[in-house]
């Protein structure tokens, strides 16, 4: 059962991205979906970078802990990969910096504290 629930949410959440993106005539070029399947991002191809699905961490990246179903753009362009751990995700800039966002419990955000900040927008 638990392996029905793990493949069928993130392929639930597929199919939405497709619909969305797909109604906005842009391509979608890598998507990224969380460890624990409850949220994803994907980049299309202007380098916007979108997010969808749980919050509870800030790991969206909106400035918020809502979860939303429905995909949001996080960062207009220069993205050029995303990860997605289970409470936490990262991408990379064309600039070559990376951003991080969410839970910090241990540490992975990389920046020596083990606490959640609060949820921040990335520019």
């Amino acid at each position: 059962m638990h392996i029905k629930h793990t493949l069928i949410l993130p392929c639930l959440l597929f199919a939405a991205l497709l619909l969305t993106v797909s109604s906005r005539a842009q391509s979608v070029t890598s998507v990224a979906v969380g460890a624990g399947a409850h949220h994803s991002l994907f980049i299309n191809s202007d380098g916007n970078l979108w997010a969808m699905g749980q919050n509870s961490m800030g790991q969206l990246g909106d400035g918020s802990y809502n979860q939303t179903n429905l995909p949001e753009q996080i960062v207009a362009g220069g993205v050029t990969a995303a990860a997605a751990g289970a409470y936490h995700s990262l991408f990379l800039k064309n600039d070559g910096s990376l951003w991080v966002m969410g839970g910090n419990d241990f540490g992975q955000l990389g920046d020596r504290a083990r606490a959640t900040s609060t949820p921040t927008v990335p520019r």
